[in-house]
């Protein structure tokens, strides 16, 4: 099992309330730093205690963990991740509330195994692919 990861900067309740928005999820599970400091810290951001040690919150079926990095991670260079949905609507919805702020990298389009494909990177730097589903009619001839 591969478990999503994606690590923030002192934003991460703010990307796990628009994520939570965006795909209707549940209230994640979310533990702070408060008083833990985290190994080789020498200086830690001030706010550390009130950012997200751990969280974890399930979007379209999958367990994803989320946290806030001491040490400024790359935004979303390392990681792209698929929203499969069954509908060519609900990708068009989830897609378009992903690009709120975010950047388009490949435009709606629709391809042999769906009507829906596209790719953003979200306003937090985090690449996703959304894909429906629902397969193109066939022309028959």
């Amino acid at each position: 099992m591969i478990t999503p990861y994606l690590t923030f900067n002192g934003n991460c309740k703010d990307a796990l309330n628009f994520y939570r928005t965006v795909f209707h999820c549940g209230e994640p599970n979310v533990l702070p730093y408060g008083d833990y400091m985290p190994e080789g810290s020498k200086t830690p951001p001030e706010l550390l205690r009130t950012w997200v040690m751990h969280a974890e919150m399930v979007i379209s079926g999958t367990n994803v963990w989320f946290a806030d990095e001491a040490a400024p991670p790359q935004n979303g260079d390392n990681i792209k991740l698929t929203a499969t949905v069954p509908t060519g609507g609900e990708a068009t919805a989830i897609f378009d509330a992903l690009c709120a702020g975010g950047e388009v990298t490949l435009p709606p389009t629709e391809t042999f195994y769906s009507v829906f494909h596209a790719a953003v990177r979200d306003k937090f730097g985090v690449n996703w692919n959304v894909v429906a589903e629902e397969a193109p009619q066939q022309v028959e001839g």
